[in-house]
């Protein structure tokens, strides 16, 4: 790339991924917060488009505050409120049991969802002492307290109701930590799958469309002037590629060079990063030589 055309102001409204991206776990990547500090400088449009269930969008604002950073609530998209959104619409009364951490229900909650299982269960309890009749939905998103009793629960009401409907946030296999990966949101989905012989009917988050689509709605940006960071290949990137947006594969987080022997053309990303640092390094040093 020419050092002296700036990639980045062709672009009005800059999508990110959280972890891996942004941050991991409690501490902010290199360059993440700077970079998103200096496209508000400019007047960019920035919007966080997360798989992460286990946190409120109010939780996300309050993760950004610590770093120093001002993101307004409406400009997280994450895939707990979304589901939960999408429940509010397909049934407004729905009856949910939900294998999720306290995010996940505050958002459900939040958009007047019934959670039969609202009270953290533990091992102790008695499986069937749960009344699960007349459950609507089986949600699944990462869950770090998943014991037996919950995986239990959700396998027998979808065994035993063929009528509940087993939808996902997201299905992210693995999840980002400082000490290395841990499972994500998609190996509860396996579990599941593997033990109630059913599958997964609905995924609401990336590589999903809906994410990008109320972005471009709420930003009021074409998806020629968007442009979408991310750490994942078969989320952030493949997403973002099906919505005709433009692509930064950052390498900070689950995805390494060695993954991007084999991909195809058309699966690439636009541009490839270390992390967020070079973006803030070529996007400010662009600008200083134009």
């Amino acid at each position: 790339m020419d050092s002296k055309v700036n990639p980045f102001d062709m672009f009005n409204t800059f999508l990110f991924d959280g972890d891996g991206v942004i941050y991991e776990e409690n501490g902010p990547l290199p360059g993440g917060i700077e970079f998103i500090k200096l496209l508000q400088k400019r007047e960019k449009k920035v919007y966080l488009l997360t798989n992460n269930s286990t946190k409120t969008r109010e939780e996300f604002k309050e993760k950004f505050s610590l770093f120093g950073l001002d993101l307004p609530v409406e400009s997280i998209l994450s895939s707990a409120y979304l589901t939960a959104h999408y429940l509010s619409k397909e049934k407004p009364s729905a009856r949910v049991y939900v294998i999720g951490e306290e995010g996940l229900k505050k958002e459900f909650v939040n958009f007047g969802v019934d959670i039969v299982n609202r009270e953290e269960e533990t091992n102790e309890e008695e499986i069937f002492s749960l009344n699960m009749d007349n459950i609507d939905y089986v949600v699944t998103g990462m869950d770090r307290r998943l014991n037996y009793v919950k995986i239990s629960r959700a396998v027998n009401i979808l065994m035993s109701y063929k009528e509940t409907k087993f939808i996902a946030t997201n299905a992210d296999f693995t999840f980002p930590t400082v000490h290395g990966l841990i499972p994500g949101g998609g190996a509860m989905i396996r579990i599941l799958e593997e033990l109630s012989g059913r599958k997964v009917e609905t995924i609401i988050g990336k590589p999903n469309s809906e994410m990008f689509e109320i972005a471009m709605e709420l930003s009021q940006t074409s998806k020629e002037q968007m442009i979408m960071f991310g750490d994942r290949l078969e989320t952030d990137i493949l997403g973002a590629k099906l919505a005709g947006i433009k692509t930064c594969l950052v390498l900070s987080g689950v995805t390494s060079m060695k993954d991007l022997g084999g991909l195809k053309d058309e699966n690439s990303p636009d541009l490839i990063m270390n992390n967020l640092q070079d973006a803030y390094d070529y996007y400010l040093n662009s600008n200083l030589e134009s």
